[in-house]
């Protein structure tokens, strides 16, 4: 399936990997060729053998984005006498394609609507800002060809992550395959940088959880007025922040939590680093051990400090740290909250989350007064990736080149379609 992002006067193809020709043009520079996939062009294929040989007729058949492979090293393409698009293909793995036009937001629309008519399957993506408490939020809207019967706003983890949930140190990639997941569906989602990073305004230094809260109360607002059923979902940090700002409110068709606690964040991070600890590999076990150090202890004396600060930022150790949202989020209570929720709610922790205690579904199928479905995937870590082997820190760098696990995906979205199957009839 290929993704299309919008950007201001282009649009952006994301080839699958299925769609690279089984990885035969990943490595070719192709030169700049005019070709549309938006109306049955009149004059339908030129051929390029290796790089370029024109002259072949074919029968409509390509999808958008995507070089059809004939024989050998023989490609077709489709083309237009007048084309109504330029298009170009980016090297050398030719993960972007780049449509330009003089105006591609005032034919999002008619592109999808195109797109249905060939039916072709396609994520059509356009980049929008959206007020949050106090700045703007740049993000993405991710939909597909069909006209949406739902929309969802989707809430990454913690750190310096953009709309994608994608971190300097460890790119994931959740946010983006959740989204893609429900254009397939047939869902409209929104996905944006926090607060301070990428397009969004703001300081992520200073920004505490409450503000990153403040922020997606006011995104999911203006999706609910669309006037659509409305899902919120979010993922570590932003499975709490949606336990905040769903709390409270009835114009919600679900919530999805995805490693969200039922504990506080103190009792959370100290449950964090007592399994942490327990899963260090045998040498860095054998190391601690021979210098005794109680990795426990070190960590209560950290969260000491954090208490002890009273700015936004300050330093510890000689390390610049947000000390407001690590105050607010050992502050964090989520039980009031999720006493609070009233729409119906899917709630999936990994056996082998190392972050988020699994014990804590059952609290959260307790404390909310609304239907829950709960899962406790067996080999699911925190970065909602299947991992054999006993679970580990040392790979999640590793684990974050895979996809996110089909089977969450596939949990979140039969769950959705469920709520959204009454709507329908």
């Amino acid at each position: 399936m290929a993704v299309l992002t919008i950007t201001g006067a282009d649009l952006r193809i994301r080839l699958t990997r299925a769609e690279k020709v089984g990885g035969l043009l990943r490595d070719l520079t192709i030169p700049l060729e005019t070709i549309t996939a938006i109306r049955r062009p009149a004059a339908a294929f030129d051929v390029v053998r290796g790089l370029r040989s024109p002259g072949f007729q074919l029968p409509w058949s390509t999808r958008i984005g995507t070089w059809r492979r004939l024989s050998g090293r023989t490609y077709a393409v489709a083309r237009r006498t007048e084309p109504a698009l330029h298009l170009r293909l980016a090297g050398p793995g030719l993960t972007d394609v780049v449509v330009t036009s003089p105006d591609a937001d005032a034919w999002a629309d008619e592109l999808r609507a195109a797109l249905a008519t060939l039916g072709m399957d396609a994520v059509v993506e356009r980049d929008v800002t959206v007020p949050g408490a106090g700045i703007a939020l740049a993000g993405t809207v991710a939909e597909g060809v069909a006209a949406p019967r739902a929309v969802a706003l989707i809430l990454p983890g913690s750190g310096p992550v953009d709309r994608d949930a994608d971190h300097p140190a460890i790119p994931l990639g959740v946010s983006r395959d959740l989204a893609h997941a429900l254009a397939r569906l047939g869902v409209r989602s929104f996905r944006y940088d926090k607060r301070g990073v990428g397009g969004s305004g703001g300081d992520r230094w200073s920004a505490g959880l409450s503000d990153q809260t403040a922020d997606a109360a006011a995104a999911l607002d203006a999706l609910v007025a669309e006037g659509l059923p409305t899902f919120l979902l979010g993922h570590s940090e932003g499975g709490m922040i949606a336990e905040a700002v769903a709390a409270g409110r009835d114009d919600l068709a679900g919530v999805v939590l995805l490693a969200a606690p039922a504990a506080t964040g103190e009792e959370t991070m100290a449950w964090q680093t007592r399994q942490i600890a327990d899963a260090l590999p045998a040498f860095a076990r054998t190391v601690v051990k021979l210098l005794r150090v109680d990795v426990v202890a070190q960590q209560a004396k950290s969260v000491a400090a954090v208490k002890a600060t009273t700015t936004d930022v300050a330093r510890i150790k000689g390390a610049k740290i947000n000390a407001k949202w690590q105050r607010e989020l050992l502050a964090f209570d989520p039980a009031p909250l999720l006493g609070r929720i009233t729409s119906p709610t899917l709630a999936i922790t990994g056996g082998k989350d190392l972050q988020v205690n699994a014990a804590d579904l059952p609290r959260i199928a307790e404390l909310i007064p609304a239907p829950v479905e709960t899962h406790e995937p067996a080999d699911v870590t925190h970065l909602l990736r299947a991992e054999a082997g006993a679970p580990t820190l040392a790979t999640y760098k590793k684990q974050a080149r895979r996809p996110m696990d089909v089977g969450v995906i596939a949990l979140v979205t039969d769950w959705i379609a469920a709520r959204l199957a009454p709507v329908l009839r």
